[in-house]
């Protein structure tokens, strides 16, 4: 491993990888490391993860399905990124499959090549909005690799600190923002028919974090969302994040913490869940949340998105404590 950067395991903790068959509703573990926590698996069309962990970019190639065996750290296999000091758990795949766009540190977005590495490519000048101080944090992708979904956070020469929802051309960086408002929002991604972005956001109930659906209009921008603004999806008393719709739009999967939780903290106990597809689209229909699994986790379970190309499995972290 590369040293100590990033989030670091606790005394008696193990960061492990997990991949779940939606069709059996069978999880298979996968890798298990008390040396190094990685976090927020991207899925590659051969079936390589990408995970990031102690600052750094590494691929994984999980066991055949059937196997029973289990990868250690010596599987993971590092992906050069030089320009780039050190990245989040923050990256999604370009859709040709060559490249991932990567959220570093210094709160810019950086493109990576895959799978060799090589330099990076900075997209993103948050120096050109000096004096405030601005950081993207990417979690979704159009399905023609033409517009990134990211939630900007700033902080103005006063102090104040906002995170909104934004689109960002996937070349030049510029920044078109869907919400501006004090309202906390999160986890944007765009939908597999590029019709939709699909976000977390406190604005129906203060504290409490649930999933939101926004429609945009021909030129890319926020359109009406149906209803004047972003139509709520979930609406229980858990703090829900992450909304991850599959590639074939059947299943719409999030992460969900205890009522009363603030933000989306790491080391707690926490359930993937799995809502109809429909209901990313605008779709109201009375449904209960089918709970996948309950594990401990939170921050790095599925912070970008985890689905498999053939919409058949998807994969997350976990991080138990003997």
């Amino acid at each position: 491993m590369t040293g100590k950067r990033g989030r670091q395991l606790l005394p008696g903790q193990s960061s492990r990888v997990h991949v779940y068959d939606v069709e059996t509703r069978t999880s298979r573990l996968v890798f298990s490391s008390d040396r190094v926590l990685v976090e927020a698996p991207n899925v590659r069309d051969d079936g390589t993860l990408v995970l990031n962990g102690d600052g750094d970019l590494w691929l994984l190639t999980p066991p055949a399905a059937g196997s029973d065996t289990v990868l250690d750290e010596t599987a993971l296999v590092r992906v050069p990124m030089p320009g780039i000091d050190e990245i989040n758990n923050d990256h999604v795949l370009d859709p040709g499959d060559d490249s991932v766009v990567v959220s570093a540190r210094d709160g810019e977005l950086y493109r990576v090549p895959l799978p060799e590495g090589g330099s990076a490519a900075r997209i993103t000048d948050t120096a050109a909005v000096l004096p405030v101080v601005r950081k993207y944090y990417l979690h979704g992708i159009a399905p023609d690799g033409s517009t990134l979904a990211a939630i900007v956070g700033e902080r103005t020469p006063d102090g104040v600190w906002t995170t909104d929802v934004a689109l960002v051309d996937a070349v030049s960086g510029d920044t078109t923002f869907l919400t501006r408002d004090p309202h906390p929002d999160d986890g944007s991604a765009i939908t597999p028919d590029g019709a939709t972005v699909l976000f977390n956001t406190e604005r129906f109930t203060p504290g409490t974090a649930q999933l939101a659906s926004l429609r945009l209009g021909a030129d890319g921008a926020a359109g009406d969302g149906g209803a004047g603004g972003p139509v709520q999806i979930t609406a229980d008393d858990r703090v829900n994040w992450f909304p991850h719709l599959s590639p074939d739009g059947a299943h719409l999967l999030y992460l969900s913490y205890e009522p009363g939780v603030q933000g989306h903290p790491a080391d707690h106990r926490v359930e993937l869940r799995l809502l109809p597809g429909v209901l990313a689209r605008g779709a109201r229909i009375a449904v209960v949340p089918e709970t996948l699994v309950a594990l401990d986790g939170g921050q790095g379970t599925v912070n970008v998105p985890p689905w498999s190309p053939d919409s058949r499995w998807f994969a997350y972290c976990d991080y138990s404590v003997s």
